[in-house]
């Protein structure tokens, strides 16, 4: 709906003043579709993450072929037949399978492949693209900070930070993958969250929580707050798993003041646990954050706005939310994407528009013209 309700703005002709040299010639730019865009996407969003970017490839006048996460084959094959309902083969195509037929989809020569996952297959995906010079939009998630000023309202930031967090039980792209807090404030930090699942999960970690997608996906989880306890890291779980619950529950854990070298704090956790960082003043929090990759998302609370600007002028990140998680991705008017570690390429709105035509530059030259007398 929003696609369709702005496109003919999108698709308008810009016309631009011409160089001076040049006058009297015209000068304007428009979108061309660039071709064929095929969509990587991903098991955990797959309307979000996989057809949203094929709406605006679509949008841009583009082919599409989409293939689902192998993760979740059911939902791959219900959105394959969602899609085939609803569109020729020739517009819009879904291809499903396993690692394998991954494989081969991003070793493809498509005018432009946008892939949704870890950095890790992210890096395998941008090389098989490259030996094509496919254009790749790439995103790839990474370790989203929560800075929490000292001055904060506790009680709103924990409880906006930990909903964000415990959305899809962690496993999403730009949930709060850490905190930094100041000393001072873990204590009631810890409280607060406790509240804030209460609130959330009245009737405990039942049918309204989620499970972790995968047996070797919880093991991981298991595995990282083992090894950060082994290293000295207080571990609080604030809700008990059911006894006798069927399925893979992950409860929400905090990890008070991990190793930073663990691999609790190296790697995208995507998943309900949530590691707590001393930090002593603002500096140190920034500093924390830019010794590190760049991340997907970063979210700062404090109302002060003059400390507001200091934080998105001091760190770099894809998006940002203030005051609370999560919620940028839901602007439609706004660029969607990574930077460095975290992907390349944005799309949402005219940015995915844009992002999935080619912007050509046309000049008209008049009939009687300067450039012949040189």
């Amino acid at each position: 709906a929003h696609a369709r309700r702005h496109l003919a703005r999108w698709m308008r002709r810009r016309r631009v003043a011409g160089s001076p040299f040049l006058w009297p010639a015209r000068a304007f730019w428009e979108y061309q579709p660039l071709g064929v865009v095929g969509v990587i996407g991903a098991w955990n969003y797959p309307i979000l993450l996989t057809l949203g970017p094929a709406v605006e490839a679509l949008a841009a006048g583009n082919r599409v072929v989409m293939k689902p996460s192998e993760l979740a084959p059911r939902t791959a094959e219900a959105l394959a037949a969602l899609v085939a309902g609803a569109f020729p083969p020739e517009r819009l195509a879904t291809v499903t399978g396993g690692v394998e037929v991954a494989r081969d989809f991003s070793a493809q020569p498509w005018d432009h492949l946008v892939f949704t996952g870890s950095t890790r297959v992210g890096r395998e995906v941008m090389a098989a693209a490259a030996r094509n010079l496919t254009p790749v939009t790439l995103e790839l998630g990474g370790k989203s900070p929560a800075i929490l000023h000292d001055s904060a309202d506790l009680p709103r930031s924990v409880a906006r930070l930990m909903t964000g967090k415990l959305y899809n039980a962690g496993q999403t792209c730009v949930a709060p993958d850490y905190a930094l807090v100041p000393p001072g404030r873990i204590a009631a930090f810890e409280a607060e969250a406790a509240r804030a699942v209460a609130r959330l999960y009245p009737k405990g970690l039942g049918a309204d929580y989620t499970r972790i997608v995968s047996d070797g996906h919880l093991t991981r989880l298991r595995d990282l707050v083992a090894d950060a306890g082994r290293r000295g890291a207080r571990v609080v779980e604030l809700a008990p798993v059911p006894p006798g619950a069927n399925g893979r529950i992950m409860p929400p854990t905090l990890v008070i003041d991990p190793d930073p070298n663990s691999p609790l704090m190296r790697e995208e956790i995507f998943g309900p646990v949530l590691p707590v960082v001393p930090a002593e003043t603002l500096d140190a929090a920034l500093a924390f954050v830019n010794a590190r990759p760049r991340p997907l998302a970063l979210y700062y609370f404090d109302d002060d706005r003059g400390r507001q600007d200091q934080v998105l002028a001091r760190t770099m990140s894809g998006g940002v939310t203030l005051n609370d998680t999560i919620f940028h991705l839901a602007q439609l008017n706004l660029p969607f994407g990574g930077v460095g570690d975290s992907g390349m390429g944005a799309y949402h709105g005219l940015d995915g528009f844009a992002q999935f035509s080619k912007k050509r530059p046309v000049m008209v030259q008049a009939r009687w013209a300067g450039t012949a007398l040189v």
